[in-house]
């Protein structure tokens, strides 16, 4: 995950506003193949609100989706050293400064091949721990416990060295407990935890041990970590362990003289994508007294070019070495996109025939094309006579193996990958002589008699580069690693590391050699079953992996429900007095037994309902079950509006519950607990009504007036004031607002939207397409803000000559639809991108992927007949564009149980990117009628598929004819935030003839109170 920590962290409104656009239209028509743009918009944020901004990530946080910060209440560290491997076990305690129950983001940046092994929570005074879980399995028994009203915990590993987490619930001005241990390879470097970034601690303490001495022992009070903690004990260069069949040695393979020489014509490509927005002013004096200090005597006569990249490029510097004043203005914002940074590399290198690429970046990839393809740009860059391509590390996270494997092997001289460190002296000096000495390649390690060895070839090091190498090797059999063919000489053998600790870096190790031969495989099946090895050995041996999650849920019930397994519960490293000891567990610990599925009291959809369940025992319970009907559609049935609080009706007779039988120690668990049953709209045909939706008799839909309503505003803070001053048309007081406000807290969401919607309203649709790649850049492992920066950029893409927007709006749709298959929005998003893109034939095969899948009906209420819709009007978009094709397409679609659109149609579909709370959706025609969640449907036509309680949406309004009720004026209503706390969305107006051509019209919005609504315009007639 590409983060950027703010401290220190504090609490904002819930009334904080996000990004509201202005309702203006997009109409899309290319030709015969139209597209559609989305717009999500969503907040639920990662970051903590600032007072100050650190100059780098923060290591540790958890703050609320909605990002309002958590206070660290302690954090407690234990270490033990054992030659060139660590592990380290924290704990930590939040504190929630709010007053209702929240949902909490955690983030971990770890050092370079860090492996985590354990992750618990404390539920009811009790540690629960996580138990290793094929990733996508873990994320819908986390959501599945979420909607339950349960105690679930799910840690993922975001990218290469940091790894984030969703924590639920965090009580009301309560607190929450974790503990996460990692085991490290120290290669070259001593044990280091990072604390820089963080906002005061209430109790800081901090044991590391080397060696069974102790060599940190440290306790403060209100601590505002300065400095990084290390381990500052003397330690050998290189290493050898053994331990039963394992074997650890660290080899210094090239020796340690470096002799540097003086650069030739280079062009340094650096990274301003919007991940580096802590670190930008710190990145680029690193670049100038690199170039300083690299470009020797003849500086003022060696050609050099710095190009800043992020999803697009600008050159920054066309000159020499003499650098002289380096004071670009361009901003750090943006995606990752490496990829068209080397195209625009090849083109600069051919035109001034330069030798050299120095790519100065973090490695992590957010956009665009990757891995192989990536390779592949880098050995074009030889036809044009560059001969090395190099790389310098930057910031806390960053991805070495992708940096390794693009400057190894690939050009006709080696490359090196150099650490940036803190962009210090030291980190100067050794870029300057990493950068100027010759680096080897293919280098094969071979260790006489082992099953299997890691790494099993070295790639771009150099004299004085220290490697881990880790074998599986009889106990019996002599120690000996070649390298090169030539024997490398080893340190003598030690067998006092505690077993467990080896066995965490042989797991590491073989998952690493997994990933890697993965990577690479070519064969589907290959690489299908590479990935069930990952799976395997991650589970087994208890050490995370890209493929698998860590999940804690509330009762052993629960772990059986979803067939997840308990025995590596006996295999748990710990940290004691004694050092490392290997927990051996024979009971199981049990919290309480698990809450089963209540009726919940029939309630129309009010402000005194929401009281009461604010002052429910746990929070802010999800808000609405199965309900018999009775009064509140009485309430609803006559046409008024159920926002009164006169129509509040709460039936208050006691519920019938059922308890499962409470499991003691060492116990069989119990059997799972049955399911809820479906609701009645989910067993039937696509859409029929049910009691959850409350809907009165169709027969008594008659016109009736709009119910008068207190005006609720969904907005307030630095997002309205930009918002207000666009408004009044004074749009550069907005940008210096919405400039200042990013400025103060880099990472902020909000602040990215509002500059943003400033840059478009000014025309400046680069810089407001730079402004939403960020999102992607900060948020990349989050599908739901990739969702998010996919609709807004789907909007920029409406306008003309933005194909870029477009392209990248596809990619990140992609990416998220990849990565969460069971959220059906990302697959409509990616379908209407790649329409836009005229690839109308790719956009209807996902859909119909989608559709074969499967997305949950229960899940997402009616979903599947909006994909069917989606179908069918891209299967038309295709046989308007070839005709010859008709026939074939509409039957595709009945074949996928779809309905090919025999006339014209307007739709409206509204979603939203916050999970577990409710969004509704009210459209009024022009005659004053009104369609709502208890009143479907308009009696000039047109009905509202289903009533989504449980997050995300979508939900469609559908006029299956020519509309006859202009103007249609529509709302968002925020029935219920959950513990998600403020959240966004997107309103899309479908309009079709009914002969193949599609016009779209996107209105984002935000609403972030209760019982606010939120303007979406108004359809005065026909898009055109």
């Amino acid at each position: 995950m590409k983060t950027a920590a703010l401290v220190p962290p504090f609490p904002f409104s819930d009334a904080t506003p996000a990004g509201h656009s202005c309702c203006f239209a997009q109409i899309v028509h290319r030709g015969r193949a139209l597209a559609s743009a989305m717009l999500a918009l969503l907040l639920t944020l990662a970051l903590p609100a600032a007072a100050a901004v650190a100059t780098v990530e923060a290591p540790v946080s958890l703050t609320a989706s909605d990002g309002s910060g958590l206070t660290i209440v302690s954090y407690d560290v234990d270490a033990v050293i054992a030659g060139p491997l660590a592990f380290t076990e924290m704990r930590l305690v939040f504190e929630n400064p709010q007053d209702r129950v929240i949902e909490g983001r955690f983030s971990l940046v770890l050092p370079d091949g860090a492996a985590v092994s354990r992750f618990a929570m404390k539920i009811d005074g009790a540690w629960q721990e996580a138990e290793v879980v094929e990733k996508q399995a873990a994320r819908r028994a986390y959501e599945d416990a979420l909607h339950r009203n349960q105690d679930p915990a799910l840690l993922e590993q975001a990218s290469p060295n940091a790894f984030s987490a969703r924590v639920f619930p965090i009580p009301a001005k309560g607190r929450k407990e974790l503990v996460v241990s990692w085991s490290e390879e120290l290669v070259g470097r001593a044990w280091r935890l990072p604390l820089v970034g963080l906002p005061q601690i209430g109790a800081f303490k901090a044991r590391v041990r080397n060696g069974g001495a102790i060599v940190v022992d440290v306790a403060k009070k209100n601590h505002v970590p300065a400095a990084d903690l290390t381990d500052t004990s003397a330690r050998a260069a290189t290493a050898t362990l053994r331990s039963d069949d394992i074997l650890v040695t660290t080899i210094a393979p090239l020796g340690t003289t470096m002799t540097p020489k003086p650069p030739t014509s280079t062009l340094i490509l650096l990274d301003t994508s919007a991940s580096r927005g802590l670190g930008e002013a710190s990145d680029r004096r690193f670049v100038v007294e690199l170039v300083k200090r690299w470009g020797g005597a003849d500086a003022s006569k060696t050609p050099l070019v710095i190009v800043g990249f992020d999803q697009n490029t600008e050159v920054l510097h066309d000159g020499t070495f003499a650098l002289g004043r380096f004071a670009p203005t361009r901003r750090a914002l943006g995606a990752s996109d490496l990829g068209q940074a080397l195209d625009e590399a090849l083109k600069i290198a051919a035109a001034q025939k330069l030798q050299r690429v120095v790519v100065v970046s973090d490695g992590l990839v957010t956009a665009g094309v990757e891995g192989d393809a990536l390779v592949a740009k880098v050995k074009a860059l030889a036809a044009v006579g560059v001969r090395r391509l190099d790389a310098v590390g930057v910031g806390g996270l960053r991805d070495r193996a992708l940096l390794r494997r693009l400057v190894a092997g690939v050009l006709l001289e080696e490359g090196t990958v150099v650490d940036g460190g803190d962009g210090g002296e030291a980190a100067l000096s050794r870029a300057v002589a990493k950068l100027g000495a010759p680096a080897r390649s293919g280098l094969v390690v071979e260790v006489p008699g082992a099953t299997w060895v890691w790494p099993r070839q070295l790639d771009g090091v150099q004299p004085g580069d220290t490697v881990i190498v880790v074998a599986e090797l009889p106990a019996k059999a002599r120690a000996q690693v070649k390298v090169g063919g030539l024997e490398v000489v080893l340190a003598p053998a030690t067998t006092s590391v505690p077993a467990p600790l080896m066995r965490r870096a042989w797991a590491n190790a073989k998952i690493a050699r997994l990933v890697a031969a993965r990577d690479v495989e070519k064969n589907a099946a290959a690489r299908t079953e590479l990935a069930e090895q990952i799976v395997k050995v991650s589970i087994d041996h208890r050490v995370l992996s890209p493929l698998t999650a860590m999940i804690v849920l509330e009762t052993e019930a629960d772990y059986a429900r979803f067939k997840i397994a308990r025995t590596s519960l006996k295999d748990i490293l710990v940290v004691d007095d004694a050092g490392l000891s290997l927990r051996q567990r024979t009971a199981l610990v049990v919290s309480k037994p698990p809450e089963m599925p209540k009726s919940k009291p029939t309630e129309s959809k009010g402000s005194s309902a929401k009281k009461a369940m604010k002052d429910s025992s746990r929070g802010e319970r999800m808000k609405r079950a199965d309900d018999d009907g009775g009064a509140a559609d009485k309430a609803v049935n006559s046409g008024a509006d159920s926002e009164r609080e006169s129509d509040d009706v709460i039936d208050e007779r006691p519920q019938a519950t059922a308890s499962a039988p409470s499991v003691s120690a060492g116990a069989a668990a119990p059997p799972p607990p049955a399911p809820p049953p479906p609701h009645a709209e989910e067993m039937a045909a696509p859409v029929v009504e049910s009691s959850r939706d409350r809907a009165g008799p169709r027969s008594s839909i008659a016109p009736a007036p709009a119910p008068a309503r207190p005006k609720i505003d969904p907005y307030t803070g630095p997002f309205a004031e930009v918002m207000k001053l666009l408004a009044d048309k004074r749009p550069d007081l907005a940008l210096a607002k919405a400039r200042g406000w990013r400025e103060e807290d880099k990472g902020d969401l909000l602040a990215l939207l509002a500059l943003g919607e400033v840059f478009e309203a000014r025309g400046n649709v680069v810089e407001a397409g730079r402004a939403y790649g960020s999102l992607i850049d900060l948020f990349a492992d989050r599908a739901d803000i990739r969702r998010l920066a996919g609709a807004r950029l789907d909007r920029l893409a409406a306008r003309p000559n933005t194909q870029r927007a477009a392209t990248l709006a596809e990619d990140t749709w992609r990416r998220a639809a990849t990565d969460r298959e069971d959220h059906p929005q990302g697959a409509r998003g990616q379908a209407w991108a790649l329409v836009r893109l005229g690839r109308a034939e790719e956009a209807f095969a996902v859909i119909e992927g989608a559709l074969k899948r499967g997305l949950h009906a229960d899940r997402f209420r009616g979903v599947d007949e909006i994909l069917k819709d989606d179908l069918g009007l891209i299967g038309a978009i295709v046989a308007k564009a070839s005709p010859s094709s008709s026939s074939k397409m509409k039957q595709r679609v009945k074949a996928a149980g779809g309905v090919w659109p025999s006339g014209p149609s307007l739709r409206f579909v509204l979603w939203w990117e916050t999970d577990a709370n409710d969004v509704d959706f009210h459209i009024k025609d022009g005659r004053n009628n009104h369609a709502f969640y208890s009143q479907k449907e308009l009696a000039t036509g047109g009905r509202l598929y289903a009533d989504v309680t449980t997050g995300f949406g979508p939900e469609c309004f559908t006029i299956d004819k020519v509309p006859t009720a202009f103007p249609y004026t529509l709302e968002a209503h925020y029935y219920s935030r959950g513990p998600m706390g403020f959240g966004m969305g997107s309103m899309r107006v479908v309009q079709h003839d009914g002969k193949g051509t599609v016009l779209v019209e996107d209105r984002p919005f935000v609403i972030m109170v209760d019982g606010a609504f939120v303007d979406l315009g108004t359809l005065q007639g026909p898009l055109r």
